[in-house]
């Protein structure tokens, strides 16, 4: 990609329109004379697997696009236990709540390495007045962030164990049942789920003997969609 390497300093208004992400990301939409006003200075970076994109209670000064890889949200409960609220993937937007908080709401860390660019909230703030788009487009995202918390909180904390590891598997594929997706470590995946290591463990090892699971590679997989879906008596 052409963006700045090195986790240089950009102006927007002359690399955004080249952003291969850019179709659906935060700024999806706007026209040029919209990207000529970004005159913020916006950083793209790069994370390894295992860093942190910033924490829980941090001062909520930016909101991310993450172009590639995958970024789990964390939150600790008052007994201390570690539960993971939502992934995000490519086109998603990490730190949202930087638009009406002053703090951030989770601890954002990388399960892969991912690519994201880091947007001054000031600046979302300030074109979203003037642009029709990007209000719609920040909107249609904060739906997208409600709809997929309601789902994780409904569909995958609640119900018999190996419901709960094929729903989130499905959600993982991404309904693409000739693809491979990226599948977490057990200890994430019992983290999502409210599940311990063991329990996801025996529930993934049962759906390989079943047929409908492959694995391939440490944190990948394949999976019979269809098959998946009937186990969970939802629409194919």
């Amino acid at each position: 990609m052409t963006i700045a390497e090195n986790n240089k300093e950009f102006l927007a208004s002359e690399e955004c329109a080249l952003c291969p992400t850019r179709e659906i990301a935060l700024f999806a939409n706007l026209k040029p004379e919209d990207l000529l006003q970004m005159h913020s200075p916006i950083q793209y970076k790069v994370l390894e697997k295992g860093e942190t994109l910033y924490t829980h209670d941090e001062k909520a000064d930016y909101i991310y696009t993450l172009h590639d890889g995958v970024l789990k949200l964390e939150q600790y409960l008052p007994s201390g236990e570690q539960r993971i609220v939502r992934l995000l993937r490519r086109g998603d937007l990490a730190g949202i709540e930087a638009v009406t908080a002053a703090n951030y709401q989770h601890d954002a860390i990388a399960l892969t390495k991912i690519s994201v660019c880091k947007i001054p909230s000031n600046l979302v703030l300030d074109l979203s007045h003037k642009s029709p788009e990007l209000h719609a487009n920040l909107l249609n995202k904060w739906q997208l962030a409600l709809t997929t918390s309601d789902t994780w909180l409904t569909k995958l904390s609640t119900g018999p164990s190996r419901y709960r590891v094929v729903r989130l598997l499905i959600w993982l594929s991404g309904n693409s049942p000739d693809e491979e997706f990226y599948m977490p470590g057990r200890e994430d995946m019992g983290n999502i789920l409210s599940l311990t290591t063991e329990t996801v463990s025996r529930a993934i090892a049962g759906l390989r003997r079943d047929g409908v699971l492959e694995l391939r590679g440490s944190n990948s997989a394949m999976a019979d969609i269809s098959n998946l879906k009937q186990i969970v008596k939802e629409p194919t």
